[in-house]
């Protein structure tokens, strides 16, 4: 790295990590302990940011969709080694022979945790309500919106397949689309479509801090950044290890490998690049997650100069993306060069070209176009480690420093994750010109990638492309096989050719516990089954 990136790099990141030699023994007021006590069996896990919400169907976070998956739980879950749909809440299903109606044969005797029963007219309520959301004033983009191609509080409903969920009787539902979507079951497997006792969600303000669910925990209490859950011992199935659960958020590295050290957690998210060794010595587990979620730069067409596509190349152009893979990820990670995972084996064949860097070529497609030097903003979040960004601020200054080799002017807009930074990027914005963001995969389809992105119009990105979109949606209305891969492909190239946004790297992440912890159930997605934890009294 040359004297003018170091300072370049120095005068961004500003604050200093906190180090464990200087830390004190006094215990952090914020963070619960307990994590050794005997009785009850208690587990913390510190998440590296703070749940904006606990109703999953209202937002994609992490630190959302992993608490709420153990008080939620939905008609079909995900087999951990296939990712293929198995039987949960819905003991069985059959799908007509022209796939446009999934008919779900509920389990009996199931309650929710507030005593009522789980019947098909709950599961019906519970569709007819994500729908509803869809075009509540204060919520942006919907995983059920991303699924089923549903309303925007911008618009009207356009080209949804959701049809409607009708509950025949009180064990059956009939959830009927309008096109073919193989990957559906795939899809309810996801957090987002955890059942809620409709009786909880009448009072919609309530339910976003209180969601009431019928899974092994039910809901404690919510104070500052912790969240304590509690077994539920009503549970229909496998009672869960643990008697209490908490959830607490420590969104610096350094200060969560302090406090597991310390024993104030049990295990934590995202394991800071130089811990990996100093927990191995203290005798920590460290576990290491597939990569399954893609990290990738946002181009806004909205914003004056990105309009062109020349200059959205320069962009590209001007990235050292090997150098932000290799110096603020752990290792294992690479290069992406598309939006897809390798596991789906869907890449473009020449799209690592289309983004590679040459910042002689971006410096000539910058000269050729009628950019003039006017600010980028470029949005970044802060106070956060997520699993695709887990040094986002070290990470803008490693691109921004390359911007500006390339003859861009830079203007940085850092934004606190607890201030919505995805909603504040996600929104109609002639302003904004870039953004740091990326997706977390959520169930095993290369639609779980692609759709959100590139499957309709796409505040983000300002993309308005009908024939990609038509792509979109015909390569979700396939069946897994060789047709369906080829059209993936033609989206990755698709989007590298027209440089809707630039792909960074597909990360791994890891999970660190302390010798207390006997199993932990990793999951690729980030969202583990805590009831499947065990700990040693």
């Amino acid at each position: 790295m040359n004297t003018t990136r170091r300072r370049f790099l120095a005068g961004c990141l500003g604050v200093p990590a906190l180090a464990l030699a200087g830390c004190s023994d006094e215990a952090d007021p914020a963070t619960p302990g307990g994590a050794a006590s005997a009785d009850p069996v208690r587990f913390v896990f510190a998440n590296a940011a703070e749940a904006p919400t606990l109703d999953p169907s209202v937002t994609a976070t992490l630190e959302t969709s992993r608490i709420a998956a153990q008080i939620l739980e939905p008609l079909v879950r995900a087999n951990p080694d296939t990712g293929t749909a198995v039987p949960h809440l819905a003991e069985s299903w059959s799908i007509s022979p022209d796939g446009l109606a999934y008919t779900f044969t509920l389990r009996q005797d199931v309650r929710f945790q507030d005593g009522t029963d789980l019947t098909a007219d709950a599961v019906a309520r519970n569709f007819e309500r994500w729908l509803r959301n869809t075009r509540a004033e204060n919520v942006s983009q919907t995983t059920y919106q991303s699924i089923f191609r549903s309303s925007t509080p911008e618009g009207e409903p356009r080209d949804s397949i959701y049809q409607g969920c009708e509950a025949p009787d009180e064990r059956t539902v009939v959830l009927r689309i309008a096109d073919r979507y193989p990957p559906l079951l795939k899809a309810l497997t996801q957090p987002a479509f955890g059942i809620g006792s409709p009786a909880a969600f009448e009072d919609e303000e309530a339910y976003l801090e209180h969601p009431v669910g019928t899974g092994p925990f039910r809901m404690g209490e919510r104070e500052g950044g912790t969240v304590t859950l509690r077994r539920f011992d009503d549970h229909w199935g496998e009672a869960a290890q643990l008697d209490e659960l908490a959830f607490t958020s420590i969104t610096g590295a350094a200060k969560r490998y302090y406090h597991l050290v310390r024993g104030d957690v049990d295990g934590y998210d995202q394991v800071g690049l130089d811990d990996f060794v100093s927990l191995a010595r203290r005798g920590m587990q460290v576990q290491q997650r597939d990569p399954y979620c893609v990290a990738f730069l946002a181009l806004n067409q909205d914003f004056g100069p990105l309009k062109d596509r020349g200059v959205r190349q320069a962009v590209a152009h001007a990235i050292n993306r090997g150098a932000v893979a290799r110096g603020y990820y752990p290792e294992g990670t690479n290069v992406a060069n598309d939006f897809t995972p390798a596991l789906f084996q869907v890449g473009g064949e020449d799209t690592g070209s289309a983004y590679r860097q040459d910042q002689g070529l971006a410096k000539s497609l910058l000269e050729e176009s009628e950019y003039d030097g006017e600010e980028l903003t470029f949005y970044y979040p802060t106070d956060v480690s997520l699993p695709y960004l887990q040094q986002p601020a070290a990470v803008y200054a490693e691109i921004a420093a390359d911007l500006v080799e390339a003859g861009f002017a830079i203007r940085p807009v850092p934004v606190r994750w607890g201030d919505n930074y995805l909603k504040r990027i996600a929104g109609e914005d002639s302003s904004r010109a870039l953004a740091l963001t990326g997706i977390t995969g959520t169930y095993r389809d290369p639609a779980d990638f692609v759709s959100p992105l590139f499957g309709q119009e796409n505040p983000l990105l300002g993309a308005r492309d009908e024939e990609l979109f038509a792509r979109v949606r015909r390569a979700a209305a396939l069946p897994d096989g060789q047709e369906r891969s080829d059209l993936y492909r033609s989206i990755n190239e698709r989007v590298a050719e027209e440089m809707l946004a630039v792909p960074l790297a597909f990360p791994v992440s890891a999970v660190a516990l302390s010798q207390r912890v006997r199993q932990y159930p990793l999951s690729a997605t980030g969202v583990e089954n805590f009831a499947h934890v065990e700990v040693q009294d």
